[in-house]
């Protein structure tokens, strides 16, 4: 483990005796202090994260979703196109009124998601430093995070697919005998959806924090997953209230863009063209709109996944203080380090470089994958 952060805890979710201890209240040079913390510290801590490495948050967010447009662009133009070419020569109204809301749904948008997912573990690395109120630079975070990106895109596919999956179990059932005329069939639906968002909620909040214990102790997906779970028991309300607050702020962002996007693109710039009378013959792509669509989904996406990171990043570290007294053992450091005469901690390329990227390792019951030396 790393010299800043001594082992966790033996019981797992019992903080160590606070006796002798005195309690860690400051800030320091951390953007939140080193104390459980609440809401509104963890979005404010969120944002000066942001504020206070800049380069690393807004620069890589931007580097790495306009690499993932550059791939999202021609499959969406070709995916249009597609599109286009189903209603060419239709000449009736109804044939095309579905066109957009197909056209909404392009393969840029489950990249996105993809990009997004590599994008909280590549941040999550420069935010945990942040807690400790040290720096990295991009060298750094990729040299830290590299052997992780599989792992981090295994954990978004493994996911997306059991939340996929909980979602086809409720809905398939009532779906077949409906289409078969059975009168249980809407019933069946309709119990079968609420159930199935229920569960997909609960699963979503408890995994929530997996790519954190991925990145930050090694973790191997599977043990990712149980590790997040542990961590966010007994604080799930909790998780889920920040993390609405976290989406709302985040949808705010995203909207104020998309007010832009729409004011740029216009009537005349619609993912297919119809003819002036309405009628729908001779369809074509507005190359205008896929480009204008991925410039405005970047800046989006810039602004709004390192937020999104943070916000995930310092929840983790939140669930650890408050069941294994992280804060407590990072206190217990510092006063070692000042009373040894020791810098408070190395910033900066000079700084030792944890294996597990941001010196937290894994705390108690995260299973042994890959301790952090």
């Amino acid at each position: 483990m790393s010299p800043a952060i001594g082992p966790a805890p033996a019981t797992a979710g019992a903080p160590p005796s606070t006796a002798d201890v005195p309690p860690p209240t400051t800030r320091g040079r951390g953007v939140v202090p080193l104390r459980p913390l609440q809401a509104g510290e963890i979005l404010d801590g969120a944002v000066t994260a942001m504020r206070a490495n800049p380069g690393v948050m807004l620069g890589l967010s931007a580097v790495v979703v306009a690499a993932g447009q550059a791939v999202a662009i021609p499959l969406d133009f070709l995916y249009l196109r597609f599109l286009a070419g189903l209603v060419n020569g239709d000449t009736t109204r109804g044939s095309g009124t579905g066109i957009n809301e197909l056209a909404a749904a392009r393969p840029s948008v489950l990249l996105n998601a993809l990009i997004v997912s590599l994008l909280v573990g590549l941040l999550t690395t420069a935010v945990s430093r942040a807690v400790m109120g040290r720096t990295v630079t991009l060298g750094e975070v990729w040299r830290l995070t590299r052997p992780r990106l599989p792992r981090l895109l295994g954990l978004a596919v493994v996911v997306f697919l059991a939340l996929f999956g909980i979602l086809v179990a409720g809905v398939l059932p009532g779906a077949l005998l409906a289409a078969a005329g059975s009168p249980l069939g809407a019933l069946l639906l309709v119990l079968g959806i609420g159930a199935a968002v229920a569960l997909i909620v609960n699963r979503w909040v408890a995994w929530s924090l997996a790519g954190a214990a991925l990145v930050l102790e090694d973790q191997p997906v599977r043990r990712a997953l149980k590790r997040s779970a542990v961590l966010v028991k007994g604080g799930w309300w909790r998780v889920l209230g920040i993390s609405l607050l976290a989406l709302m702020v985040s949808e705010l962002v995203a909207g104020v863009f998309s007010v832009l996007e729409q004011v740029a693109v216009g009537t005349n710039l619609s993912p297919v063209s119809a003819n002036r009378d309405g009628t729908f013959s001779g369809h074509h792509v507005s190359v205008g709109y896929v480009f204008l669509g991925a410039l405005f989904s970047t800046a989006i996406q810039a602004v709004v996944s390192p937020f999104a990171a943070s916000v995930m990043a310092l929840q983790y570290v939140d669930r650890r203080m408050r069941r294994e007294g992280l804060d407590i053992q990072l206190g217990m450091n510092a006063r070692a380090r000042a009373a040894a005469g020791g810098p408070a901690a190395p910033t900066g390329p000079t700084a030792p470089a944890a294996p597990a990227s941001t010196a937290f390792g894994p705390g108690a019951g995260a299973g042994t994958g890959g301790p952090v030396a």
